[in-house]
């Protein structure tokens, strides 16, 4: 920069003095907010330019520096800025702007200040001149912007959140990739209007979805909340939920929309698994609870029948009469079984077993009524198995119901076992050996391939009215018993269920003869069935003892507490094991004990699972009645409790000592 022209130098054509224009070019440089530096070129022996002189710096300029202008001018710029490598870093715009005799625009870092310089070089003779600003906390501003905007989209992407625009002054709607990517398109497949969307809705939720719209259009406090369903690019479809708010102009008119969306598909699946869940907890509930009062149903029939027998005089039909009974109390026993397992699961209590009677039983039973012709092809020594009958029964039960509801017109059942001898690695999971298949095949429409590798997944279901819970459970039944389950399908030509069972060489047990035995002594029942009340009395009346009844625990400690410690005090308590609405016999007999340590207890029950029924002497009992019980049953039980090991079979007769 140059001082003001020299006195008497002529006016400009404008009419302007130079001197006047220096002066205004000297306010500006001096005042102006942008740095601005001016510099003499330095040059070799070789008239290479080698660096540059300071000559001129505005204040902006200085204060970015940090310097007064008497300490830097006529110094170098690696002198003003050591350690900065100033010319090397800046030589390239010099010699750009020097050789092309034009300004030259650019931007960069300058370590020397630490600032991000935006500048113009404009070539001088022998010099240049540099003016600009320190576009640095701009820049950053950008990063900031940038880097906030990136962790915007990630977690838009990460947290499965698709978001629109749309313009409603040229209906462009702008939707992100995530958007796209939720109905499985690429970022260019989908165009920028709205009838992308209105295409993909569902088409009995766009009357609702646009109604919606309006309402937040026309009144946009009101906000803008739907579930819809949107065609994904595979023709499913998706369940949606968005979220919106409408943006107004100036003038308080709807000018634009923005909103959000995620994919609630998999969440709303979940719901559906959760009621049914739920449902499912119901039904077993209620399962458990018929079960339970089918037990004592049970238990008075078994128990009345065995009275009967036990009658001197009858009609010569009676007998057979009282079996066909006891065979009917047999077999409901069996169902209540099931309802048991299907209530409560569990693992099972295997023994070994012989199914072939149960492969019939419990095929013929599931398909009685319905459309289906069971053909059986059971081998005739069919190897023994280790099974908890109640839980496999389920599972055929599960396998014949898929069955027929795969043959709604009718059809055909196939069920097949037969002895196998498995090679190594033949059925994966199982080791060679002897083994049982058991076949259940129909001659139903088939399973699609595809849904093959499904077909046991929890809640998984091609049926309307199916709860997807019935191969998943028999797999887990099946597999808890050290077996495997298999399918094979193909459409049109029906589905083919195998099972492969471990054999084994334990002979089942066969059923125990025996006869009631007598006992003496008192007997005090607790239980909240007056029907199991009234027929327990009788039988242990008609065995020899003394006994009485109650209804709670309240009552049986009161009793018992009276009887204690005088002639009439208990021998033993048979206490029901649950009591609705009270304290069952489990809790009655911690406060028996507490009350008389040595009392005599056994547990009475229709839930063979329950662990206090499997383990009565862990909780306190010496013995244990499995519902529904007869006068036999009820007599050993006493008779091992009270004098000792179970007696063999006989005649009606007193205990030994």
């Amino acid at each position: 920069m140059t001082g003001p022209a020299a006195p008497g130098h002529e006016a400009s054509a404008g009419g302007e003095a130079p001197a006047d224009r220096a002066l205004l070019h000297r306010v500006f440089f001096e005042h102006s907010p942008a740095e601005a530096h001016v510099w003499s070129l330095l040059r070799d022996a070789s008239g290479a330019i080698s660096g540059w002189r300071l000559v001129d710096a505005n204040p902006a300029a200085l204060r970015a520096w940090g310097r007064r202008l008497e300490d830097v001018v006529g110094r170098t710029a690696d002198e003003i800025f050591p350690g900065a490598d100033t010319v090397r870093q800046f030589m390239p715009v010099v010699q750009d702007a020097l050789a092309s005799g034009c300004a030259r625009h650019w931007e960069m870092a300058f370590a020397g200040t630490g600032q991000v310089l935006r500048m113009v070089t404009v070539p001088l003779h022998e010099g240049f001149a540099s003016i600009g600003l320190d576009v640095g906390p701009e820049r950053q501003r950008q990063r900031e912007l940038e880097q906030a905007l990136q962790r915007l989209t990630q977690a838009t992407q990460a947290g499965g959140v698709g978001l629109w625009d749309w313009d409603m002054r040229t209906n462009e709607v702008h939707y992100s990739d995530e958007w796209k990517r939720q109905l499985g398109h690429a970022p260019d497949e989908v165009a920028d209007n709205f009838d992308e969307w209105r295409v993909r809705v569902h088409p009995d939720d766009l009357e609702p979805a646009l109604a919606a719209v309006n309402a937040t259009l026309q009144d946009p406090r009101k906000p803008y909340d739907v579930v819809v369903r949107l065609r994904h690019k595979d023709g499913s479809w998706r369940w949606i939920l968005g979220h919106a708010s409408v943006l107004l102009d100036e003038a308080g008119r709807p000018e634009r929309m923005v909103g959000s969306q995620i994919d609630i598909t998999e969440r709303r699946r979940l719901e559906e698994r959760v009621i049914e869940a739920q449902k499912l907890e119901s039904i077993g509930t209620l399962a458990a609870g018929i079960a339970h009062d089918f037990n004592n149903l049970l238990t008075a029939m078994a128990g009345n029948v065995s009275l009967l027998r036990e009658l001197p005089l009858g009609p010569p039909e009676a007998p057979q009469l009282l079996k066909s009974v006891e065979d009917a109390v047999v077999r409901a026993t069996a169902l209540t079984k099931q309802l048991l397992t299907f209530a409560k699961g569990g693992a099972p209590v295997r023994e070994a077993a012989s199914i072939r009677e149960l492969l019939v039983d419990a095929t013929t039973f599931v398909a009685r009524g319905s459309k289906a012709r069971c053909e059986f092809d059971v081998a005739a020594d069919l190897a023994a198995v280790n099974v908890d009958l109640g839980q496999f029964s389920q599972v055929i039960g599960n396998l014949v119901i898929n069955a027929i509801q795969a043959m709604p017109q009718g059809g055909t059942l196939r069920l097949g076992a037969h002895n196998v001898q498995l090679a190594a690695d033949e059925v994966p999971g199982l080791p060679a050996g002897r083994a049982v298949r058991i076949t259940v095949a129909d001659e139903g429409g088939g399973i699609p391939p595809e849904l093959l590798p499904r077909i046991f997944d929890p809640f998984f279901t091609t049926k309307a009215e199916g709860s997807g819970l019935g191969l998943s459970t028999s797999y887990a039944i099946v597999s808890r018993h050290g077996g495997r389950i298999s399918v094979a399908s193909t459409p049109g030509r029906g589905t083919v269920f195998t099972l492969h069972l471990p054999a084994t060489d334990a002979l089942p047990r066969a059923p125990q003869v025996a006869s009631p035995v007598r006992g003496a002594g008192r007997i005090l029942l607790m239980d909240d069935d007056e029907t199991i009340r009234v027929v327990a009395l009788r039988m242990l009346e008609r065995l020899g003892y003394e006994a009485e009844a109650c209804a709670s625990g309240e009552e049986a400690l009161a009793h018992y507490r009276q009887a204690l410690g005088t002639e009439r005090a208990y021998d033993a308590v048979i206490l029901d094991l649950t009591i609705p609405g009270g304290e069952g016999g489990a809790q009655v007999l911690r406060r028996l004990r507490t009350l008389h340590p040595p009392v005599v207890a056994i547990v009475a029950s229709g839930y063979a699972d329950d662990d206090v029924l499997a383990h009565p002497e862990a909780h306190g009992f010496r013995g244990r009645l499995h519902k529904p019980f007869d006068l036999t049953a009820l007599s050993l039980e006493l008779s091992r409790v009270l004098h000792g090991p179970r007696p063999a079979a006989g005649a009606l007769r007193a205990p030994a000592g």
